[in-house]
């Protein structure tokens, strides 16, 4: 969900983790394909970490939603969107998966 930052938080979970992220707002975009958010989760000690990157975009509809980027932990990289979720609280987002990468 957006806060009047232009932020935002999400969770992402899985068997072998559970944590939560903050896109913050790349303050430092210079063109169009740099990311227009940094994705930052915690470390146990608290420490904040970029775990990916976020990009706005527009559908053939026209509808806006998020492209993300997210690198785990002896998982490689996950891609997905988030979209709108127009049943929930405004400004939240569903998010779906789109592709892992392979791990070496």
């Amino acid at each position: 969900m957006m806060d009047a930052d232009n932020a935002f938080t999400g969770d992402i979970a899985s068997l072998e983790f559970d944590f939560r992220f903050t896109g913050l707002p790349n303050t430092f975009k210079t063109k169009d394909s740099h990311p227009d958010f940094h994705l930052e989760a915690r470390s146990p000690r608290g420490r904040a970490i970029r775990i990916g990157s976020a990009w706005e975009a527009k559908s053939r509809a026209g509808n806006k939603y998020l492209q993300l980027a997210i690198n785990l932990p002896n998982q490689g990289q996950i891609r997905a969107n988030a979209v709108q979720d127009e049943e929930a609280q405004a400004g939240t987002f569903r998010i779906i998966p789109m592709a892992m990468a392979e791990v070496a």
